[in-house]
């Protein structure tokens, strides 16, 4: 709608412009012609009122303006010149180099017009491309901060990796011999109440001490991905069967949105994508408690596609934001830290993409997203081309 009212309002004006200037002119025209019995001084000095219309036309239509309206008094002049025979030599005179002022004038000014306009044009563009240079900056800038976390981050979790991988190994040998140990007292003192309760207490930890060494072992030399073609609509439908035990035990309700994105093919390790899909939504849980809605979505960016998360739990502090991909980082009672670190690995190992966020409202969203198949690539390519070429 605006743009069909700014074309209008731009021709009404110049209508209205052409119409003034000329209805001017026509009466200073007019007065020059009904008053022949004044003096020619009085239409000297009347000849100068010549000058603005000549100079509105020339500041609002440029040098062409000028030009025009000056021919055009010129022309409508000229007749009273050779006919009033009241003037001298000197008086005609006069006029003459007044009706070629006034088209200098028209001229010159019409022409420092065009030269001002031209120069608003060249620094509104040149502001435009400076605008567009610091906003260009600015996202480079963010890009490099990225990356460069990115790069910090798995620098810390190669070193971490590495130095300590051999460490849970060997946590991993007593620990075994402990858990058997427990047991088999346990079988030898079942009739004692209070030896048996402190041997299931103790079986439980020694297996949660277990589970964190395996999701250390996980993290710290995780193997190759075996990657095949797998819809990302499969990868959620299994991941969202397997969860769903841990749904019920917090009667939380998982609203999970269909659409076109599900049917996009992912090139991935199924079992991998498995456990990203199962520490992201075990997350959510664990942030929420009891009750609400957790919501699943499919999203697509150019050459990625992947899934969102998002929670209605308390959300992570700012200070926190920095540190959640950090191995051991954790704001849980319970947490062991290692499951948004395993993620951020698989995610590495595939090329992928996670991003965290605070929820206006409350809650944390979680965006993971996977690079499109090379064949599904190709084909949008091949596609993309052929519209074009039509």
């Amino acid at each position: 709608m605006l743009n069909h009212e700014f074309p209008n309002q731009n021709q009404a004006r110049t209508l209205f412009d052409l119409i003034a200037i000329g209805l001017i002119v026509a009466i200073l025209t007019a007065i020059h012609y009904t008053n022949y019995h004044y003096e020619t001084n009085y239409h000297i000095l009347l000849q100068f009122a010549y000058y603005l219309p000549v100079i509105y036309a020339a500041m609002r239509f440029g040098p062409t303006g000028g030009i025009l309206s000056g021919l055009l008094i010129t022309l409508l002049i000229l007749p009273f010149m050779t006919h009033f025979h009241a003037m001298n030599p000197s008086a005609i005179y006069t006029q003459w180099v007044e009706i070629c002022l006034i088209n200098v004038i028209g001229w010159l000014t019409g022409f420092l017009t065009g030269q001002e306009r031209r120069a608003k044009r060249k620094y509104h563009i040149a502001l435009t491309v400076q605008k567009e240079l610091v906003e260009k900056l600015k996202q480079e800038g963010s890009e490099r901060e990225r990356l460069e976390g990115e790069i910090r981050q798995t620098e810390r979790l190669t070193a971490l990796g590495h130095m300590s991988a051999g460490l849970a190994h060997e946590i991993r040998n007593p620990l075994g011999i402990m858990k058997v140990s427990i047991q088999l007292l346990a079988q030898e003192k079942s009739d004692d109440g209070v030896v048996s309760e402190y041997c299931r207490v103790m079986l439980e930890e020694c297996e949660r001490l277990n589970r964190l060494v395996s999701e250390f072992l996980t993290f710290a030399r995780p193997r190759e991905p075996v990657r095949e073609l797998v819809t990302l609509g499969k990868l959620l439908d299994e991941g969202v069967t397997l969860i769903q035990p841990a749904l019920r035990q917090h009667n939380i309700e998982l609203m999970q949105a269909r659409s076109q994105v599900n049917d996009q093919e992912v090139e991935v390790d199924p079992d991998q994508m498995k456990q990203v899909i199962l520490n992201i939504l075990l997350n959510a849980i664990d942030a929420q408690r009891e009750g609400g809605v957790i919501r699943l979505e499919g999203v697509q960016q150019k050459g990625f596609v992947g899934f969102v998360v998002s929670d209605e739990g308390p959300g992570i502090l700012p200070d926190a934001m920095p540190y959640i991909y950090d191995p051991f980082f954790t704001t849980k009672e319970k947490g062991t830290g290692l499951g948004l670190s395993v993620v951020h690995r698989i995610l590495d190992q595939h090329g992928g993409k996670i991003s965290a966020e605070n929820r206006r409202e409350r809650g944390v969203q979680l965006e993971i997203l996977l690079p499109l198949s090379s064949e599904r690539g190709m084909h949008e390519a091949i596609t993309i081309s052929g519209l074009r070429s039509r």
